[in-house]
């Protein structure tokens, strides 16, 4: 299995990523936990540029495209071949709602890019973490001073996550919606419920 974790800022989807790997070795399956933009040493030095570095909309989506495909060649293909469930903290659709959706920038551009890097390999099952923007980017302000992307306009946010929404509703089959909102356990039960069927 690939699963994803995809949200906003304060989402929850970090902790959330840790409980549910510690639950799946627990039951026995053997799970790698990685994370986007990351994973890899040349994708954790492009991440830092990203989080920091002032860049154009353009450079921004490459660069998370290089992320992206050194992360593939190295860390999640292998571990899926290997027979390994996948959590990654955000992919490519994060791509289509940061960039898409809060940069206004082409879905025919990042969904190139997609094909181009990934090929036909696509997520098995996408979390969406869901939550008011207010509450997080409280929540995320709360941890750290904010990134190059946290500083961004609530207008920015709710485009953001409005593109999340968007492709869920468009592909039920694969999404699933979680009221980020709950608390931490009832979160974590959600997830596992939502899992079971493939965990018989």
């Amino acid at each position: 299995m690939f699963i994803t974790l995809e949200g906003s800022e304060g989402a929850g989807k970090s902790t959330q990523l840790e409980a549910l790997a510690e639950i799946l070795q627990q039951q026995g399956v053997s799970c790698l936990k990685t994370r986007e933009p990351g994973g890899t040493v040349l994708g954790e030095r492009l991440r830092e540029l990203l989080l920091n570095q002032e860049m154009s909309a353009d450079a921004e989506l490459l660069l998370m495209f290089a992320a992206r495909a050194e992360h593939l060649e190295h860390v999640i293909r292998p571990a899926l071949q290997g027979g390994q469930w996948v959590l990654c903290d955000r992919f490519t659709d994060a791509s289509y709602a940061y960039q898409g959706g809060g940069r206004g920038m082409s879905p025919d551009k990042i969904a190139a890019l997609e094909t181009w890097v990934q090929g036909d390999l696509r997520p098995d099952l996408c979390f969406v973490f869901d939550l008011p923007i207010v509450q997080g980017l409280q929540r995320a302000r709360g941890r750290s001073a904010p990134d190059r992307f946290e500083r961004e306009q609530q207008a920015f946010f709710q485009r953001v996550r409005q593109t999340y929404l968007d492709r869920a509703a468009a592909a039920p089959a694969r999404y699933r919606v979680i009221d980020a909102s709950q608390s931490i356990s009832a979160i974590t039960q959600t997830l596992l419920t939502e899992l079971a069927p493939w965990l018989t």
